[in-house]
């Protein structure tokens, strides 16, 4: 009896070696794909076929065990290859807008600013005490500004209409308003956010023939032609401030797959230190 109890045993236990073989054949088949993929740095379809191990075949316990080590490895190599990409995605923005920046004028009061902007030297105030014009300029984050000058009567000007032909677009509502005297002279200064103009400075810089400007206000409204340099460096704005924005993308993005990769690397060096413990 006691024979026939140990052959049913023995019998039970090969049954289940089988039965685990026939489980862990087919899953380590496709972890050995994946570790090919894995090899050529194609890191989605390893991980696709990771992920296909543990939906197909969630009892093969000990190709788990080894396709999460891989999956690990695979995340790894994944962020290293991130950071690599995006600093030198920075460094080469960064480097454009080091050129790009040498050909603006760049003004800040640090007694009273905690960042400067840049501005195209054709329109500095100095060249233009007595003029009515648009001036453009970009802070050092790579938000932009569309200022309207007019000097003259009082008109309260809030509204600002840029036209070409038969297109135009206006803008209704600056964020800054100022008006004050200046050389026997009555200014009125407002301050048009780029983004928030209703596509006033967009317009201007996409259009080829020339720029009509009028601004009206409550008391009155008036006219001008855009000069051709100041269309210029509004456009040479647009393109300095979309520059600036693309270099400080670019380094959040850096510093996130950077941390990621160190968090990676200490988890990994967490779970060998518990291994090597765990075999004491």
């Amino acid at each position: 009896m006691k024979k026939i109890h140990s052959l049913l045993l023995l019998l039970f236990a090969v049954m289940l070696l089988s039965c685990e073989k026939s489980i862990e054949e087919p899953a380590r088949q496709l972890l050995a794909e994946a570790n090919e993929f894995f090899a050529t740095n194609d890191y989605n379809s390893a991980k696709m076929l990771i992920d296909s191990i543990s939906i197909t075949y969630p009892k093969a316990y000990k190709t788990h065990r080894d396709a999460e080590i891989l999956r690990r490895e695979v995340m790894l190599k994944e962020k290293q290859r991130d950071v690599e990409y995006f600093t030198s995605m920075y460094e080469m923005l960064s480097e454009r807008r080091d050129s790009l920046v040498t050909e603006f004028t760049y003004n800040k009061d640090s007694q009273y600013q905690d960042m400067g902007y840049y501005t195209v030297s054709s329109q500095a105030i100095a060249l233009n005490p007595f003029n009515c014009f648009l001036r453009a300029s970009v802070k050092e984050n790579g938000d932009a500004y569309l200022t309207s000058y007019y000097r003259g009567a009082k008109i309260a000007h809030k509204r600002l209409k840029v036209s070409s032909g038969d297109g135009f677009v206006a803008c209704e509502a600056p964020f800054s308003s100022r008006s004050y005297w200046q050389f026997g002279v009555y200014n009125e200064r407002r301050d048009y956010r780029y983004g928030d103009d209703n596509g006033v400075m967009d317009y201007i810089a996409s259009v080829e023939s020339p720029v009509k400007v009028e601004i009206s206000g409550e008391q009155g409204k008036y006219e001008y032609m855009l000069r051709e340099e100041d269309a210029t460096a509004i456009k040479r704005v647009i393109e300095l401030s979309n520059l600036l924005k693309m270099v400080e993308e670019a380094g959040v993005m850096r510093d996130e797959a950077q941390r990621a990769l160190d968090f990676l690397i200490k988890s990994q060096q967490r779970s060998q230190e518990n291994v090597i413990q765990n075999q004491r």
